[in-house]
């Protein structure tokens, strides 16, 4: 053991109460107000000089589109559906230093945005849609380029498979009777399918990161490679694709703008899981209307895109963010959303932050074809701390 050391327990918080008050929509029910938290708690137990254990509890609402601003239906939601949950509890070990071992529960390396995200809604969305969590397995990032001209560059890889033990239940939120629109209540199964979803380690994750360039700096990349095994519903290997950058231009000591982008997609999205389908015909001896059920797969591919910009001057800071999800599907077809974030910040004593903003949305309509038009006012207030 080195000299000095003593074991010891480094924690860190993120967490924030938003609230989106939707002011107009096409559908009744997404008008109104929802408020939750979200955010997380990081923990690590360093034990002995390059090993630790890692932990981090999540905080998020549990029911469809509740992180979002769900459907409050014409009235004010507080902390509805609100839950905690292990994101991530895994052992780590760096037995050089450029080389760092991880095995346990985590999240596998993929998309970066729904980490890195600034804004308000822009990180949430991001997480919905491609954060890779409730991984169990083993993983590993070697620095394999560290120059002061090429800049320093990560490879992350994961093998892993969908967490079906106690660590994947809430603690909080349960769901209730006949309530469909939990998305999460209980210990994964494996009657729930989904990609992953196999109970072996066929699943695997690669990213390329790399930052340092003397040539360019402030600017950053990274890139994304997923596979995952189809559930007991799915019939095909999903695959994902991811590509990000960042690039930060300093003005001066006081001012900076920060543009990023990442695009990622999914081919065979949720493995292609089966799916019924209604086709209404006639009868050719009576005539009369029938309806025949077939079975099919679900052939879809989702492309996820985000583009914006922050500008920071002093403790303020401006953030303007783009985000489509298209989903081209074989059946089922849904028109592709369109999302606009506007929103300001400051930094305020003790480690608080505060931002407000404005959503433009077109979104999918869940009981009526076509999109449908919303208008929301959105607001954080956020503290992060050891």
């Amino acid at each position: 053991m080195d000299a000095g050391f003593q074991p010891h327990l480094a924690t860190e918080v993120d967490l924030g109460f938003t609230a989106v008050g939707t002011t107009r929509a096409t559908d009744r029910e997404r008008r109104g107000t929802s408020g939750f938290l979200y955010g997380e708690v990081a923990a690590g137990l360093h034990l002995a000089p390059g090993f630790s254990i890692q932990g981090v509890l999540a905080f998020e609402p549990i029911g469809e589109g509740d992180a979002l601003g769900g459907s409050p239906d014409g009235g004010v939601t507080g902390f509805r559906r609100q839950s905690a949950f292990l994101e991530a509890l895994f052992a780590e070990w760096r037995p050089t230093e450029d080389l760092t071992l991880q095995a346990g529960r985590f999240v596998a390396p993929f998309g970066r945005g729904h980490h890195d995200f600034p804004g308000i809604l822009t990180g949430i969305r991001a997480h919905e849609v491609y954060a890779i969590t409730d991984s169990l397995g083993g993983g590993a990032t070697y620095t394999f380029l560290s120059d002061p001209v090429l800049g320093e560059h990560d490879v992350s890889a994961a093998i892993f498979t969908l967490d079906r033990t106690a660590l994947s239940s809430t603690f909080a939120t349960r769901r209730r009777c006949c309530d469909e629109r939990y998305e999460r209540f209980n210990r994964n199964t494996r009657q729930q399918g989904g990609p992953a979803n196999t109970g072996q380690a066929d699943n695997f994750a690669v990213a390329l990161d790399g930052d340092g360039f003397a040539w360019a700096p402030g600017l950053s990349y990274h890139l994304g490679v997923l596979t995952r095994g189809a559930g007991n519903d799915g019939t095909a290997r999903e695959w994902g694709y991811a590509a990000g950058l960042r690039y930060e231009q300093r003005w001066s000591p006081s001012q900076r703008t920060m543009f990023f982008a990442e695009g990622v997609q999914y081919r065979n999205a949720a493995a292609r899981p089966r799916t019924e389908v209604t086709l209404l015909g006639f009868d050719p001896s009576t005539g009369d209307e029938i309806e025949t059920v077939l079975e099919t797969a679900l052939r879809e591919r989702r492309t996820f895109t985000t583009l914006g910009v922050q500008h920071r001057i002093g403790e303020w800071r401006g953030t303007v963010a783009w985000q489509r999800d298209q989903r081209k599907r074989s059946v089922e077809t849904l028109p592709t959303e369109n999302y606009l974030e506007a929103s300001i910040g400051t930094d305020l004593p003790y480690n608080f932050k505060v931002d407000a903003g404005y959503q433009y949305g077109r979104y999918a309509r869940e009981d009526a074809a076509g999109l449908g038009i919303s208008h929301a006012v959105l607001f954080r207030l956020g503290w992060r701390g050891l």
